[in-house]
Formats: structure tokens, sequence, C-alpha cells
């Protein structure tokens, strides 16, 4: 059963402002923020300089590509053993794992060294992965449990914010401070060393967040897969999510290194791919201050078909040129709409888990259930990204016809957004 009609709000309480949104946000969600910001920056650089690494150590792009392949596709298969850990043991202690994969990811990339990258590039694959897998279930479950419907989507344009002035500052820093090496690893044995350093202090901050009260039930010790797969697919709108999941993840998968693979590919320079990711961070930030001000529950549908779009029409324009120039122009832009496509999706995803009798308590294991169909959507767009390389090599009207269908696959999101948000807004059952 479906409860929490008006997406969470009582009937007939008055919409708050923009300003209340943001004032509920408390002082438990910060001292979160607070960690997940060390996370942010992680991923950030990771997603940049990791596939720069890969491609200059190998000398193309397919080790990368198979590369984000790897991560995304086996991350579920550890979301698994994630789950079972935050019951048997606690959500805390399945972060902290997480930091540990973390770090002992930076510390075999700056002992193996280009070997990481060439000939053991699967083995950072599934340590990212581990990491990811470990951090995001417990995620779930503090994401829920220190925001609600009402001020999910300011938390999210606060988080993107704060993300994309990372980015703005630490990848062009880091790329400047890569190319004076001259394309040596010593450059990246230091870069990975910091954000090796970045981790612990993660770990620290974890130390100090406030403990799960409503999320989870701590003394449920029973691992809920098999009720969350029930749950999901028994009612509508559990069976929605799954398949908006499915289309979100063939685009995210690949939009999130394509382009910069596309632009180290062609120059080979790392303070270049640090300044593209600078230029994009400065729409990105934009785009995130906007999103927190203009898109409410009932406009997350919209907020998706427009983006996508508008990247479509974007995107087009490569046919008629398609240098590291206008890839860098066409990444800004992406840059400064992706927030409008994938906090939607996010942010629905978690009103739901918290919508649906049947999953409440089980945060954890509805995220993993869910990240089996992100990740089979994110193999099949990474697929489609090296099936275009492998048949058409460095051709850029292939690549650009990859970027158009990989958004257009966002159109079924906004779909699907659409008929999700009415049946929450009904109190409908599946």
């Amino acid at each position: 059963m479906i409860k929490n009609k008006n997406n969470g709000a009582p009937v007939g309480e008055k919409k708050k402002t923009v300003k209340e949104r943001f004032a509920s946000l408390g002082k438990a969600y910060f001292a979160f923020l607070r960690m997940d910001t060390c996370l942010l920056a992680i991923i950030a650089l990771l997603s940049i300089f990791i596939n720069s690494f890969i491609v200059r150590a190998s000398g193309g792009i397919d080790n990368a590509i198979i590369y984000n392949m790897v991560t995304y596709g086996s991350q579920p298969l550890f979301m698994l053993a994630a789950v079972l850990t935050v019951r048997k043991l606690s959500p805390a202690v399945s972060q902290r794992i997480a930091f540990l994969f973390f770090g002992l990811l930076f510390v075999f990339i700056i002992i193996v060294g280009e070997k990481a990258a060439t000939d053991f590039f699967i083995i950072p694959a599934l340590l990212r992965s581990a990491a990811a897998g470990f951090y995001y279930v417990t995620y779930s479950f503090q994401i829920i449990e220190y925001t609600t419907d009402e001020n999910r989507d300011a938390a999210s344009g606060i988080s993107g914010t704060i993300s994309s002035v990372i980015a703005l500052v630490f990848p062009l820093a880091s790329g400047l401070f890569l190319a004076s090496f001259s394309g040596s690893f010593t450059g990246y044995r230091i870069f990975f060393g910091f954000l090796l350093g970045v981790t612990l202090l993660a770990f620290v901050f974890s130390l100090k967040l406030v403990p799960l009260k409503s999320a989870i039930d701590p003394t449920d010790r029973k691992t809920h897969i098999g009720d969350a797969f029930r749950g999901l697919f028994s009612n509508s709108v559990g069976r929605s999510i799954l398949l908006m999941t499915l289309f979100k993840g063939i685009r995210s998968g690949a939009m999130t290194f394509f382009i910069e693979l596309l632009i180290f590919n062609a120059i080979k320079d790392e303070s270049l791919l640090g300044l593209n990711s600078t230029i994009g961070k400065i729409a990105a930030i934009l785009g995130a201050l906007l999103y927190g001000v203009i898109v409410t529950p009932r406009r997350r549908s919209r907020s998706v078909a427009i983006a996508s779009t508008c990247i479509i029409i974007a995107a087009a324009m490569l046919f008629l040129r398609s240098d590291w120039i206008f890839l860098m122009i066409f990444g800004a832009f992406n840059s400064g709409l992706n927030i409008f496509i994938t906090d939607p999706e996010l942010t629905l995803y978690f009103t739901v888990i918290a919508s649906i009798d049947d999953l409440k308590g089980k945060a954890g294991e509805v995220h993993t259930v869910n990240e089996f169909f992100l990740a089979a959507g994110e193999v099949i767009g990474i697929g489609l990204t090296l099936l275009a390389n492998i048949f058409f090599p460095g051709n850029s009207i292939a690549a650009t016809a990859a970027i158009i269908l990989l958004t257009s696959s966002q159109y079924f999101c906004a779909i699907f957004i659409s008929g999700i948000t009415k049946k929450l807004g009904s109190g409908g059952e599946g």
C-alpha cells in the first residue's frame, strides 16, 4: 500500500517556501553532508583522472571503457554483501568498509603503478565497485533519515552545488599538477596519495554522525532482499521505479566519463582535461542553484524531459563540428543541465522507498535491488559506446550518435516519473 499523499505532505498542509525548505534541513543532515562532501570530492576526481591515467598508460580508450563497465556491472554484487553487513552488524560498519576499499584502491595503484592501467585494470575496477557498493547501501538509509520529501530536492541542490564547487577547483589544480610531470606516473602517485588522505578524513567524519533511528530498525537482523524484490514487483509504483532506473542507467553510466574520454584521447593533456572539468562545473553550479529553487516534486517529469531535449539539440551540433573545443563547449552545456535529469529520478526514488509500506525500513535492500537495474542500464549504455568505438574507432559521427541515443532514453524516465507522481499523489495502490 502507498501512503504519503501529495508526495509525503499531509493533505491541506501549506506549501513550504524555498526558504522554509532549506531551513528545515537540520544539524544531522549537515553533519552527514560534511562526510559526503569528502566522497563527492573522491568520486569527482577519480571519475576524471583514473580514466585519463588508463588512457595515457594503455594508449587508447578501450581499457577505460571496459574498466567502467566492470565497475558499474559488479557493484550490485558488492551491495548484496553490504546489505548483509548492515543487517548483521550495522550501517556504520558497512560505510567504514567502503572507506577501507577506497583506501585499498589508492594504495594498489600507488604500488603497482602503470600496470594498474594496462595489465591489472580490472582490480581497480572491482575495488572501486566494492567501495561504492558498501558506501551507498548505508547512504540510502541516511538520506531518508536526514531529509524529507519536502526538503529532499533542496538537499540535492545543496549537495550538487558543493559537488560542483569541489569539481570547479580541484580538477583544474589536479590537471595542472599532473601535466607538470609530463605524463610521468610520479604525478599520478602523488594524486592518488591525496585521495587516500581525503578517504581518511571521510572516515573521521563518519564517526561523528547522528545514529539512524527511523530509517532502519537496529534490532532487525534479517536480510530483506527477497522482501524488497516482492515489495517492488508486486506494486505498480515499484515496477515503474525499477524500469525508470534501468533507463536512467543507460545514460548515467556512459555519460559520466564518455565526453572526458573523447576530449583526453584527442589532446592527451591533463591540464586541458582539468580546464574542461572547471568550465563544466561552473555551468553545473548554476544548474544546481537553479535546480534547488525551481524544481519541486510536481516539476520533476518536466525537468527531465526539457533538459534531455536541450542536450539532444546541443549534441546534434556536434555533427557539424566535433573537435575538442566543441566537445568542451558541449560538455559544459551537458554539465549545467545534468542535475535536471539525474536528481528528479533520484529524489523520487527515495520518496518511493519512504512511501510504500512494504519497503519501509528496507532502504538498503531496496537500493540493492534497484542497483541491479541501474547496473543493467549502465552496462547497456557503456556497451553501446564500446561498440561504437570498436566498429567506428575515432569516428566523431558515431560518438555523437551514441550521445544522442543515450540521452534520448531519458524520455522514458520522464514518462515513468509522471506516472509515479500521479499515483503517489492520489494515494493509489499497485
